[in-house]
């Protein structure tokens, strides 16, 4: 009797580890990335820093700073660089080449931020470069489409 108690608590013990560790590496860790938005009354490129889930893959860890920056600022006397309801279609990083396809929404900058399409991509390749500096190129596309 004696001898099966030893083993049904060894035997907690160990699935209790297991849980544990399935536990912690699941729980995210945030890191603090720089992202770039507008200060409209300046016309300023402005700085924001945000912290965002680190995962293992650097694919990854680009689309989920891509779509804190189509998010928008925290701030609401800063503008967003894409207007609201741009999605990231697909990313894809190959060689330390990043593509990045944006819908068309993008194309249509809001009013009062005054920047234009191509404005709009440079404060994004900023942002990815500032962040990722082993990113050597980046490639915006629209639907799939480079736009001219």
């Amino acid at each position: 009797m004696k001898r099966v108690f030893q083993i049904t608590v060894f035997l907690a013990l160990i699935v209790l580890v297991v849980f544990s560790v399935f536990y912690f590496r699941s729980q995210s860790v945030y890191v603090e990335r720089t992202l770039f938005f507008v200060e409209p009354v300046a016309k300023a490129v402005v700085m924001e820093h945000r912290l965002i889930a680190e995962k293992h893959d650097l694919e990854l860890n680009v689309e989920l700073l891509i779509k804190d920056e189509l998010l928008g600022p925290v701030l609401l006397v800063r503008d967003s660089v894409f207007p609201e309801g741009t999605k990231l279609n697909h990313i894809l990083l190959r060689d330390g080449v990043l593509y990045a396809d944006l819908s068309p929404e993008a194309m249509f900058p809001s009013a009062h931020s005054g920047l234009n399409f191509r404005d709009s991509i440079r404060i994004l390749e900023k942002t990815i470069s500032f962040n990722f500096p082993e990113i050597k190129n980046i490639v915006v596309t629209i639907d799939g489409s480079i736009p001219n």
